[in-house]
């Protein structure tokens, strides 16, 4: 006995079982297939890079003659710790003798950055502090008579990392 085939039945089910694959995979790829878009500000932490001024330890100087020189440092930040990176000399300020005679003796002061504590110290926050000393930071030259007399301060450049 054969059986007797129901097109419209056929193709009703037929149909509605592809209507609700397309339906599934649609919903499916929505919940997969979608970009969460969601939004947060924030911001790096930065420590700014900081002027100091040397303190020269062994004053005054004869022509030929080095110094160590000793930097007080301070966290410029009060919300994180600042490890610092680099020491590097800045100007020199000239005094103490006449004006016409700075161009001349301002040569004969070199700092360098010498010898640094290793590792750097790393500065509490909230006003975190240290004395760090730059081993033969300064040096006075061969200088002329005219720059007897002559004072200078140096300036040391220093930066920082900031650090939990």
């Amino acid at each position: 006995m054969k059986h007797a085939r129901n097109t419209k039945r056929t193709t009703a089910i037929v149909g509605t079982a592809i209507v609700g694959t397309v339906m599934v995979a649609t919903a499916a790829w929505a919940v997969f297939g979608s970009t969460i878009v969601a939004g947060a500000n924030g911001g790096a932490e930065m420590v700014k890079e900081i002027t100091v001024v040397g303190l020269q330890l062994n004053s005054p100087l004869l022509p030929g003659e080095t110094s160590n020189v000793k930097l007080t440092i301070a966290n410029p930040n009060d919300n994180v710790k600042a490890k610092i990176t680099g020491i590097s000399p800045g100007p020199i300020s000239i005094g103490g003798i006449p004006a016409d005679a700075v161009n001349t003796c301002k040569d004969y002061i070199v700092t360098s950055q010498g010898t640094l504590p290793d590792p750097l110290p790393t500065l509490a926050k909230s006003g975190g502090s240290a004395n760090v000393t730059v081993t033969d930071g300064v040096k006075f030259g061969d200088a002329p008579l005219a720059c007897q007399g002559m004072t200078w301060t140096t300036n040391w450049s220093v930066t920082f990392q900031a650090v939990r």
